[in-house]
């Protein structure tokens, strides 16, 4: 059996399953911590809208052939049963394996173009039932390489695994989703499609030579100003994404650094139990100033099941973006994201630390963020309503933040409400505005501090969406600016304290109650 890959999910402690017929083998079943956003308030203070998160994982036992040391007791109890093994299962010495890429003419000089080489590597360790694909120290260039099942791909210090130019590179995907709509479009550099239990790890860098796409992207964008809508603009540049995990399950992305992505960073796509850990993402400003357009580093979209932590992400957009599809498309597709968690992460550069949205007719639901750090972001708590996109969007937690040089600390917008992002795909209008408007509600943000902000909270509904039962409780905030509430329906402020050159705490078109200590 298999660990699944949240191996540091909240697990409170292990029972054991029993029915009917007495002891299931094999069966523990986690007694799961559960999240509560709407937190124990003074008796008599707690709004009338209880909200409890709570996730469900499924308990694998081992590995990749290792016994993991915190379930000891309970596998041993397991041995004394007679356990059947999954069909599946690999054997210890196909999972140890290794494919060194050079042994299959893979050269590291920056210059040859090793797309054949690799993935010889890589269909090689997967038809001998998975292992490990080394990249070496050395710069190694490719195009599009596609991961499979039970394939480990160890980028290793001292290695760079750098896409080259040319969309040549990088065949097209058939209904991928971009941008919220499913489109043909180049597959990323590194793909994985359709494939369970694949880990991406190492020490070294996974570099997306962004500077081949974003000067032609500045370029297109200025030549289509005034002609195509602003957030269209996207679909008229094809260039690929870093990282693709469509459809996948049971996935490990872990300590490598990623780096100049031409398009989106990671992309979760459709996918379930997928672990991010200590990745460090990067995509930084170009000489001319001009920025690494739509460079998002975790794009979490129409997936459930899914831990981010102890990540550093700076980019010129959304450093994590949870999404769920846009408009009519969206709606067709239907499929939520839900049960995220977002931990210990550090968010430099970027237009917001986590947004929600703005992509969102599948919904998104279930989300804890939790002892984040942001330095110099523009909206570390950003909600992104906009008319035309649909869903409903609830029980989102965040706490425990520490913010500093930001633009704005909270920043909840309903967008573009004049229509000019009602136009649905390809600029044909085909969902009715009642049911294309998103619904934000059950939103809890507590244990903040922050300093030097431009703004502490802008928190605007809109007349015809007000956002529904909003709880900032232990929340102290310097800002040169103070905050502003428009058309929230049912706001408790708990000991929430804004200091601000303005004094300003302004409320339109909300009912709300302050409470202190």
């Amino acid at each position: 059996m298999r660990l699944l890959k949240h191996k540091k999910r909240f697990f409170a402690s292990l029972v054991t399953d029993q029915d009917a017929a007495g002891p299931s083998v094999g069966c523990l079943i986690p007694s799961l911590l559960i999240f509560k956003p709407w937190h124990q308030l003074v008796a008599g203070a707690a709004p009338s809208f209880p909200v409890f998160l709570s996730f469900s994982y499924k308990l694998k036992l081992v590995r990749r052939g290792r016994l993991i040391p915190s379930l000891l007791v309970s596998i041993l109890c397991l041995s004394l049963f007679s356990c059947e093994q999954p069909a599946d299962t690999k054997t210890a010495s196909s999972e140890t394996a290794t494919y060194l890429i050079t042994a299959y003419g893979a050269v590291g000089d920056s210059v040859t173009v090793n797309t054949e080489a690799i993935q010889q590597a890589i269909d090689a360790c997967a038809e001998n039932g998975g292992g490990t694909v080394q990249i070496p120290k050395g710069v190694f260039s490719s195009g599009a390489i596609f991961l499979k099942e039970g394939v480990t791909l160890e980028v290793q210090e001292g290695a760079k695994l750098r896409a080259v130019a040319g969309l040549e590179n990088f065949p097209e995907l058939k209904n991928t989703r971009i941008a919220g709509i499913e489109m043909d479009w180049p597959s990323a550099f590194i793909n994985i499609i359709d494939a369970s239990h694949v880990t991406i790890t190492g020490d070294g860098t996974i570099d997306g030579s962004g500077y081949y796409w974003w000067e032609p992207y500045w370029q297109k964008r200025d030549s289509l100003t005034g002609k195509v809508p602003g957030d269209l603009i996207d679909w008229h540049v094809p260039r690929p994404r870093l990282m693709l995990f469509q459809n996948t399950s049971e996935c490990t992305l872990e300590n490598v650094k990623l780096r100049n992505s031409g398009f989106w960073t990671v992309h979760i796509c459709y996918s379930h139990d997928i672990d991010v850990t200590n990745v460090n993402i990067v995509n930084p400003v170009l000489e001319s100033g001009k920025r690494a357009a739509s460079s998002d580093g975790i794009d979490v979209d129409s997936s459930h099941d899914i831990a981010i932590r102890d990540c550093y992400i700076a980019c010129d957009d959304d450093c994590i973006a949870v999404k769920s599809g846009r408009g009519s498309d969206g709606l067709r597709i239907n499929i939520p994201t839900e049960n995220v968690l977002i931990e210990n992460c550090t968010f430099g550069s970027g237009h917001g630390g986590v947004s929600m949205g703005t992509e969102t007719a599948g919904g998104i639901k279930n989300v804890l963020v939790k002892n984040c750090v942001a330095d110099g972001n523009q909206a570390p708590i950003k909600f992104k309503p906009r008319p035309g996109r649909g869903g409903v969007i609830e029980n989102i937690t965040h706490e425990g933040w520490k913010v500093k040089n930001v633009k704005t600390v909270i920043d909840y917008a309903l967008r573009n409400v004049d229509g000019s992002d009602y136009i649905d795909e390809w600029q044909e209008i085909k969902v009715p505005f009642e049911k294309a408007t998103p619904r934000y509600r059950n939103l809890t943000i507590r244990d903040v501090e922050a300093t030097d902000a431009r703004t502490a909270i802008s928190f605007l509904g809109w007349p015809l969406a007000h956002a529904e039962n909003v709880i900032l409780e232990n929340v102290n905030i310097q800002a040169a600016s103070g905050a502003t509430f428009q058309y929230v329906d049912n706001l408790l402020l708990k000991n929430v304290t804004v200091t601000s050159d303005d004094n300003k705490m302004e409320f339109q078109e909300v009912t709300h109650k302050i409470e202190a200590e």
